[in-house]
């Protein structure tokens, strides 16, 4: 092989390797410019003792503002939790109740700290952009493990959604608190 030959070659491969880096970056840009959303699927919890499952349909209508309604089997019937800069809400059982932020209202709900500033990111597939995280990520560039605020999450099973790659199942651990979900639908907003 001479040597014009083996530079050619070797400019392939790098181009090739450069055109890999680029999608793999391109996808977790393209999820992180994923800002509006609608997602259906399953949560199943415990926290000690205590725990439960439903259905949820969660809607996000920018980086800052959503709702999930909860309904099934966890105990309660039916629940709406909203959240905006301003406010969080929860309306349950012909209730409302206020609080700062839509984890407070998830654990009176529950009783599980369920994480739903960071859970916009992680159901996304991406690390939450504080607290500082750890990841582990497949060969494709896909995030398979990360531990973030306290919680150990594990990203096993992915769906193409319109040309990217987002979880089907999450499941997450903090000492005795566990949750698993498992999004059965997903729809991005424009």
């Amino acid at each position: 092989m001479t040597t014009v030959s083996r530079l050619t070659a070797l400019a392939l491969m790098l181009a090739l390797a450069a055109c890999q880096t680029l999608q793999r970056d391109l996808g977790r840009d393209s999820r992180q410019a994923l800002a509006s959303w609608s997602l259906e699927g399953r949560l199943g919890y415990r926290s000690g003792n205590d725990g439960g499952s439903a259905s949820f349909h969660w809607v996000q209508k920018n980086p800052d503002a959503g709702r999930i309604h909860f309904s099934g089997p966890m105990g309660f019937g039916s629940a709406r939790l909203e959240w905006s800069p301003e406010r969080a809400r929860l309306e349950h059982g012909g209730d409302t109740v206020s609080a700062q932020s839509p984890s407070m209202l998830a654990w009176r709900l529950t009783g599980l700290i369920l994480p739903v500033e960071q859970l916009r990111y992680w159901v996304r597939g991406l690390a939450a952009p504080q607290p500082a995280a750890t990841r582990r990520k497949e060969n494709d560039g896909r995030l398979s493990q990360l531990r973030q605020a306290g919680w150990q999450l594990t990203f096993d099973r992915y769906q193409n959604v319109t040309g990217l790659q987002l979880p089907h199942r999450i499941k997450a651990e903090q000492g005795d608190q566990r949750f698993t979900l498992l999004i059965q639908s997903w729809q991005p907003v424009p």
